[in-house]
C-alpha cells in the first residue's frame, strides 16, 4: 500500500468530515483527518486550514471518489 495521502474531500465542518470518513471506512478504505484535533479545539481554524481535509491513500483515491459519488443524492430523487 502506498504511504502517500491525497485529499478526497475538504469539508466546512468537522462533523461533515467525520461522516465522510465513516462512509469511506465502511468500504474498507484507510482514511485520516489530519487537522481533526486542531479544528475540534478551535473551529475557527477551519477557514485558515482551507477546510477540514479528509485524506485517503493515493492508490485508494479513485475508489474513494466512486464511493462518495455513489452515496451522493441524485438530482432525479428531488423531482
Amino acid at each position: 500500500m502506498d504511504n502517500d495521502w491525497a485529499v478526497v474531500r475538504s469539508c466546512s465542518y468537522l462533523h461533515e468530515a467525520e461522516f465522510v470518513k465513516s462512509l469511506l471506512e465502511s468500504e474498507g478504505l484507510d482514511v485520516q483527518i489530519p487537522d481533526e484535533h486542531a479544528v475540534s479545539m478551535n473551529p475557527g481554524y477551519t477557514n485558515l486550514l482551507g477546510g477540514v481535509r479528509v485524506m485517503v491513500h493515493t492508490d485508494q483515491l479513485a475508489r474513494a471518489n466512486e464511493v462518495l459519488e455513489a452515496s451522493a443524492p441524485s438530482a432525479a430523487a428531488d423531482e
